[in-house]
């Protein structure tokens, strides 16, 4: 029992080593804003490739069809479960 304690023990100490480095590493930064910043601009970046991809296009699409046709729309009723 002793053995599996230690073991544990180690796992954990390597555990806070490698945090502790990443910290460092992070810390070591000049400027964090400049990171925040190259992500943000990472973020829009894919966002705007989402919105107009196809499949995103297709998705609204077809949400907007399905709210506007009345026969879809009674399709849709008919197909829901009843209501409670």
């Amino acid at each position: 029992m002793l053995a599996l304690s230690m073991q544990w023990f180690d796992l954990w100490r390597r555990a806070a080593a490698v945090g502790w480095q990443q910290l460092d590493a992070v810390a070591a930064l000049n400027d964090p804003r400049q990171m925040r910043e190259r992500w943000l601009s990472d973020m829009r970046q894919l966002s705007a490739d989402y919105v107009k991809s196809p499949a995103f296009l297709a998705l609204i699409r077809f949400n907007i069809t399905l709210l506007t046709q009345p026969t879809i729309i009674k399709a849709a009723q008919f197909v829901a479960l009843p209501s409670r």
